[in-house]
């Protein structure tokens, strides 16, 4: 995957990532008509309350590009960051780079996806935090798991039983 990450070049091979990846694009009419994309992985966020959430990603004309997922209490930027003077004495702050075309806004986005979702392990999941969505999975329907009650999993090389 790191040939990918360093060598997208136009939106069209950053279209074919996302094709082959499984992100689809689930942007909606008025977003299309303000100038937005939104984006989503076939991955999904969970968190205490075991109610999967999908990861999505906006491309805005104004030159912004944000995670815009469910499970934010906002949408945060992930635009580069550049240092500024601040106008006041000696300090300065901080600014984001704005991204000015579509095209490097879809490739920019590409290869951020895929640096921070499919080249490292997105999802550690301890033998504690396994033992815990298990018994929540009980509670909650007094059965078995859905898929027996043995079964293995594989996580960054970790074998868990979940039996």
């Amino acid at each position: 995957m790191e040939y990918m990450s360093t060598e997208i070049r136009s939106a069209r091979e950053a279209m074919t990532i996302f094709k082959i990846l499984g992100i689809k694009e689930v942007t909606t009419m008025r977003q299309r008509k303000n100038g937005t994309q939104v984006f989503e992985l076939p991955i999904q966020q969970m968190w205490q309350t075991l109610n999967p959430k999908p990861i999505r990603f906006a491309c805005y004309k104004s030159g912004y590009v944000r995670n815009v997922s469910p499970y934010n209490s906002s949408a945060y930027q992930i635009n580069q960051t550049k240092i500024v003077p601040s106008g006041y004495k000696d300090w300065t702050r901080t600014e984001r780079k704005l991204i000015p075309s579509w095209e490097e806004r879809l490739i920019y986005l590409a290869k951020f996806i895929i640096k921070n979702y499919y080249q490292k392990p997105t999802y550690l999941i301890s033998d504690y935090a396994i033992k815990c969505l298990k018994e929540a999975y009980y509670e909650q329907n007094k059965t078995g798991l859905p898929f027996g009650d043995d079964i293995q999993v594989i996580i960054n090389g970790h074998r868990y039983n979940l039996s």
